[in-house]
């Protein structure tokens, strides 16, 4: 038997589970934890989509999207979907986002 995100989305949205939420976060939770240990930063590529987790302690960029412009020997280089705070560069012809350098730890694919 295959389960479905769908399924478990609407088996939550619909009350079904909700004896069973606070085991469920934190099944989800030590899931996360072990997925984030286990990665390298071979498994991105350039011009993948990643999403600042809540690892990430510049909390303004946490569930922020970025696209992956370069590798580093244990990091990646991303720049920002949409540049802010002290990421961002303000240019005659726009707003672009700095280059970041960030551990793999602190972000998740998008």
């Amino acid at each position: 038997m295959t389960i479905t995100l769908e399924a478990v989305r609407a088996a939550i949205e619909s009350g079904e589970m909700d004896n069973d939420l606070g085991a469920l976060s934190t099944l989800v939770e030590n899931r996360l934890a072990a997925v984030r240990s286990s990665k390298k930063a071979t498994d991105f590529g350039i011009g993948d989509k990643v999403r600042f987790n809540n690892n990430c302690g510049t909390r303004y960029l946490v569930g922020a999207t970025a696209r992956v412009t370069g590798m580093k020997r244990t990091k990646i280089v991303v720049q920002l979907d949409k540049p802010m705070g002290r990421f961002a560069r303000y240019t005659p012809t726009g707003t672009e986002s700095a280059n970041i350098t960030v551990p793999i730890s602190i972000v998740d694919p998008a």
